[in-house]
């Protein structure tokens, strides 16, 4: 169980495929861990890359010092990660929240990425079902989500305290706006479900019309967490994608 000491945060991490393969870094969404949030890929995506997967700062066995959560902080731990461990560039794909983490990587560290796949994503908070509602509140998981409390608890040492950063960043976090995601130059991947319950579909339509080198694949019949709901969908289309056999024809 690798934990590397990084400057201000230990983050769990666990390696799989061949050392020379091209990096891939998974990034887990809002209350998982990389163990259940990307179980699925671990075995087909590590054939052909170097997978490096993350407890995200203050989830699973990562700490979080700042008891709090700021995902431009979490884009930044994940760069210092890959420097740790000797890698000046690599692929990333995040989902939901780890897929907001990585959109703040391509753009705070550009130079380190190579290709970018963004699964449930949105660019604009106000616009997400989580912010303007009780979404993150404990009381009402464990009376509505007793399953997803469970998993919380199993996940965590202090589910709480995790619920409450995520409340706390939803307030804080600043919209994305075209312009910034103009700036991406990086060929992405977009992928959603048409029945995304947490991300509307026109977020990631309107991510797709802004970003410059943008692919686009919405899952028919599939809400939020396609790469566990549709993982053979889903590993079919995002391994063509990081191998550079999908190429986009759109014109803009």
């Amino acid at each position: 169980m690798p934990i590397a000491h990084l400057s201000s945060v230990d983050l769990y991490y666990e390696l799989h495929g061949p050392p020379d393969a091209p990096p891939l870094v998974l990034l887990h969404g809002a209350t998982e861990t990389f163990r259940s949030g990307w179980r699925k890929q671990i075995e087909p995506f590590s054939q052909g890359f170097r997978l490096l997967g993350v407890d995200l700062r203050g989830h699973g066995r990562s700490s979080n010092p700042a008891d709090a959560l700021d995902l431009r902080q979490m884009a930044d731990d994940i760069h210092e990660l890959l420097q740790e461990l000797g890698y000046a560039r690599a692929h990333v794909c995040g989902h939901s929240g780890g897929a907001s983490t990585a959109l703040f990587f391509a753009l705070r560290h550009p130079d380190a990425l190579d290709r970018l796949v963004l699964v449930s994503n949105n660019f604009e908070l106000d616009q997400v079902r989580t912010g303007p509602s009780n979404f993150w509140d404990p009381a009402r998981i464990q009376r509505e989500q007793p399953g997803w409390w469970a998993e919380m608890v199993r996940l965590h040492p202090d589910p709480v305290r995790l619920l409450g950063w995520w409340a706390q960043e939803d307030r804080q976090r600043p919209n994305f706006r075209p312009q910034d995601l103009a700036a991406i130059q990086v060929p992405t991947l977009l992928v959603n479900g048409d029945r995304d319950e947490i991300i509307p579909l026109e977020q990631t339509l309107g991510m797709y019309r802004a970003l410059p080198n943008a692919q686009l694949a919405i899952l028919p019949g599939v809400g939020h967490g396609v790469p566990s709901r549709r993982p053979t969908w889903f590993n079919l289309l995002a391994l063509d994608f990081l191998a550079g056999r999908s190429k986009s024809n759109r014109s803009k």
